[in-house]
This record gives structure tokens, sequence and C-alpha cells, in this order.
């Protein structure tokens, strides 16, 4: 593996990021047809949503991957390594496959004469990769919206529609309805649908849609069904019912009540994969439930004090968030180290946040995109919250370790940015919360 032929090549993708995001289907479409489309050659399952479409992916990857399948996984962003969004069996993608793909990728685009965004580069040499390690199934995430997001091209037997709330409005717009119409839009004709939409109003657009493409539509909470059983108290434990099948007992090691929601997607998913001829039996359904991981939801990186990761950066992932921090953690004091982006709906998120945080250790993430510090501080100070300002996560990390104690809760949160350059700061700099102990993950 050359080295600098693979920094090279990402510094090539990693320059489309100038493009920024254009949402549309035609010049992506134009690069996968000049590969032959390989996009259509393997089974899908594409997941569209606001929150949760990630922790679905990898639940549904898990499952497909015990029951001996080869599972392609295209999820974004990434935390710590591109190569993270393009994964098969769990297994990331190689330097010298990225850097051979990249300039082939580039070829075709300078042959062509095609624009291309960052993304759009990616989900192409997502498509490419699979299709030539020959995988059994892929399961593909939305980036942003779903109608003319560039995954969208993809041959999907089976959509999943994750909850929905108001996210990236500059592209999507302010009204629920609209957003659920993109985001729904990913539903294919004579597909099948499965869908955690409870707002009856929202519901109806993704009927509408599903009905237009005569695709058969299960709803959550309705056709099927979980339901949280008591047990260990560090594991998700719950059942589930679609129909005459009920499996009880089912653990889940992904903190949070709303991942039993995505975990029943998930399953539905991989039983209507097993009526299509997959091989699905209940024991891959619990062995790909019990050994699932997903880094930066909720994950517990230390124990006294207790540190928490979460990527939540919209209203309704905070408020879970919160809500879950609330119920099964115990903790004396919570400092919460925060960057937010300046599209967020930050007022909202300080509002939902203040009450949990006694104090609140600032930081800019992703400049310029991210909110200056300065900012979040005068909105805290509204709340009567006492806030710092830093330049770095480490400051701030080690600012947050000289006065919390044992029984201290200290979360990481706000975007995934700020999560990725804390795990950064854990892996490289060795700043541990626990004297003698090294990071661990509650998954």
């Amino acid at each position: 593996m050359n080295e600098s032929n693979y920094q090279e090549a990402l510094r090539y993708l990693y320059s489309l990021t100038q493009s920024g995001i254009k949402l549309g289907l035609k010049n992506t479409a134009q690069i996968l047809r000049y590969f032959g489309d390989p996009q259509l050659k393997t089974p899908t399952v594409h997941i569209a949503g606001t929150n949760g479409k990630g922790s679905t992916a990898a639940i549904t990857e898990s499952i497909l991957r015990a029951s001996g399948h080869n599972v392609g996984l295209y999820t974004s962003p990434h935390l710590l390594d591109f190569r993270e969004r393009i994964q098969i069996n769990r297994r990331m993608i190689e330097k010298q496959q990225t850097a051979d793909l990249i300039c082939r990728i580039k070829s075709a685009v300078e042959k062509l004469k095609t624009p291309v965004t960052f993304f759009e580069f990616g989900t192409v040499l997502a498509f490419l990769y699979f299709h030539e390690q020959k995988t059994d199934i892929n399961i593909i995430e939305v980036g942003l919206g779903g109608r003319l997001d560039a995954t969208n091209l993809c041959k999907a037997e089976i959509s999943i529609i994750t909850s929905i709330s108001r996210d990236h409005t500059q592209y999507l717009g302010e009204d629920l309805e609209q957003i659920t119409f993109e985001k729904a839009s990913i539903i294919k004709e004579s597909g099948t649908v499965f869908a955690d939409i409870p707002k009856e109003e929202l519901f109806r657009v993704v009927n509408d849609l599903a009905q237009k493409c005569s695709a058969n539509l299960y709803r959550l909470g309705e056709d099927f069904h979980v339901a949280p059983e008591t047990g260990n108290s560090e594991k998700n434990i719950f059942s589930y019912r679609w129909g005459s099948r009920v499996l009880n007992n089912l653990i889940l090691p992904l903190n949070g009540h709303f991942q039993r929601n995505n975990a029943g997607l998930a399953l539905s998913a991989c039983l209507a994969l097993k009526e299509h001829g997959f091989k699905v039996e209940e024991e891959h359904l619990r062995q790909g439930l019990e050994t699932v991981s997903w880094e930066g939801r909720l994950e517990t990186v230390f124990s006294h004090p207790t540190v928490v990761l979460d990527c939540a950066h919209n209203e309704e992932s905070v408020r879970n968030m919160t809500l879950e921090l609330r119920e099964n953690f115990k903790f004396s004091r919570c400092f919460i180290v925060l960057g937010l982006m300046k599209d967020k709906k930050i007022d909202e998120i300080i509002n939902i946040l203040s009450p949990l945080g006694d104090q609140f250790f600032l930081l800019s993430v992703n400049p310029p995109r991210g909110e200056a510090p300065e900012i979040l501080a005068e909105k805290l100070k509204a709340h009567n919250k006492p806030s710092q300002s830093f330049g770095t996560i480490s400051d701030a990390l080690q600012a947050v370790k000289q006065i919390a104690n044992q029984d201290d809760l200290i979360c990481i949160t706000g975007s995934i940015f700020l999560v990725a350059e804390a795990k950064k700061c854990f892996n490289d700099e060795n700043i541990f919360f626990n004297s003698g102990n090294t990071p661990h993950s509650n998954e």
C-alpha cells in the first residue's frame, strides 16, 4: 500500500467539499451509468428519516451479517476516518482500494465532464465497491432528504422511514409534511416500506406515496410493535410482535428507548427479506441485535465520572438524549461540553439542555459553519447557566476533568464533529477521566 497515493486521492476527494451540497440525481446517474449501473445489481435496504437512520442501518446490517450474508453498509457522515462510510461485514474499505476507486471515478468524471459533489462521489464509490466485491445485499443510508439524494438511484426492494422532525431546513424547508414527502420519496414501485411515523398527518403523506407506488406499507405501533421488558438496566431488553410472530427478551446493547423503535424497523425489514428468499432465522435476529455496535449515540466511554458521547444535533434527538440521561444515568452534577452548528435551532436546543446542565463548556465546531461559543454563552446566561468558552476540545476536556467528581456526568454533544474531536483526544492525547483506565464502549 502506497500511503502517499492514498492521501493524494483523499485530498482530491475532500477538495470536492467546496462544491457544497447540491440535491439532484442527474450527475450521479450519469457517472453510475458509465460504470454499468452497479447500484441496480444488488438487493438493497434503503433508509431515510431525520433521526435513527444510522442506528437502524447498523442493526439491520448486524442481523444480516449474523445470518451469514455478505453485507455492504454505506452511512454518513463518519467520525474519524472516511472509510467508515463504506464497509462490508463491518470491515472498512482498504486504503488501496479507496485510492484505486477514487482514481477510476475521477477519470470518469473528467471524461464525462460531469460536475460532482463530495457526497455524490462517495456514493458512486460505495456502489462500485459493493458490486465488485459481490455483496449479497446492501444497507444504504440516505445522506440528506431522500427524493433528490444520490443514494435514491439504488435498487431497493425494502425501504425504511425512521422518525421525522425538522433538520436541514435550508434544503428541505420548515414544513413537516414537505419534509416527510422528500424522505418518503425513496419508496420504490411494488416495494415494501416500514415506517416509524406516529403523527397521522405525516403518515398520510407516506401512505399516499406508498399507494402511488403500489408498495406494501407497515407502520410501527399499528402493524408491528415493540415494548420494553424489565431486565438488566444496562441493556435495552424488549419484545417484538408482527402478526403471529412474537419475540420476547430481545437484548440490544444500544442505549435509548428510541433504539427499540429502530430495532423494530430493522427486525421487520429482515423478516421481510426472509420472505424474499434471504436466510434469516430467529437465532440470527437475536445474535444480530446483541452484537450490534454504533458509536457516538449515548456511548459511555468512561465511568466515575461517567462520560457520555452523543451526536444529538436537532431538537428531537437532544430531547431524546436528555430524557435518557435523566431516566437511566445516576449522577450528582451534569457538565455539558457543547458545540452547535449555526444552521440548527439553537434557542430550542439550549432550552432543552439548560435544565440538565449545571455548567457548560463551549466550543466552535467545524468553522465557519459552527456557532461561536460567545453566542452560545449569551443564550445560556438567559437561563442563569454558567459557561466557559474554549478554543480546542482538548482544553475543554482538561478543564472539566479538573472539577468533575466520580459521581458526576460529563456529556459531550451537539454535533458529530464535536464527538469526533473528543474521540481523537481520547485516542491521541491520552485524556482519561479515570486514572489508569482506557476508554471503553458500552457497545
